[in-house]
């Protein structure tokens, strides 16, 4: 049986912010401790019903389905997901597809897809929001990625930008 942990947060209007100090802010806004070995863990926004976590399923399989806090009959009925793995070698399985990711991949999942598997040695971090409409799951790899140079060594700005779930690599 998966383990599921699910915590809620609710909005904090921007002046009771201005008040806090800096305990209270990390109470309410830093999200830790969400890669636990053999659990999925996720924070539940009321900032736009807006959820992240993470799925470690070290070596076994973890199933993310029905999450109550959506008030759907599965978490992904009404809403979308995308998945970064910063792990090892994992899979993917939704809507009888199983989608291989290797460290760096993304796994964008549409509205309506149900229960997803996460399996092998992968530690994956989940991103998750409403969505209004069904777009195809798509799994963009580090080398589909658009990447893009921007900075410079001098100013200490020099990056590569990653796009994955974006209008230039995918629909969403």
């Amino acid at each position: 049986m998966t383990q599921l942990n699910v915590e809620t947060r609710h909005a904090i209007h921007p002046d009771h912010a201005k008040g806090m100090d800096t305990q209270a802010l990390r109470d309410n806004f830093l999200a830790e401790g969400m890669f636990a070995d053999g659990e999925i863990r996720l924070v539940y926004t009321h900032y736009d019903r807006f959820t992240v976590g993470g799925a470690v399923p070290n070596g076994g399989s973890l199933t993310l389905d029905k999450v109550d806090e959506t008030r759907t009959a599965t978490f992904l009925e009404r809403r979308e997901m995308g998945i970064v793995n910063i792990g090892e070698a994992g899979t993917v399985e939704a809507n009888g597809e199983t989608y291989a990711m290797n460290k760096g991949d993304v796994l964008y999942l549409g509205m309506g897809t149900g229960p997803v598997t996460f399996s092998g040695q992968g530690r994956f971090y989940i991103t998750s929001c409403p969505a209004h409409q069904t777009y195809t799951s798509r799994l963009v790899t580090v080398e589909e990625a658009k990447k893009v140079e921007m900075g410079e060594a001098a100013t200490s700005n020099k990056r590569t930008i990653m796009m994955f779930i974006h209008p230039l690599v995918m629909e969403s």
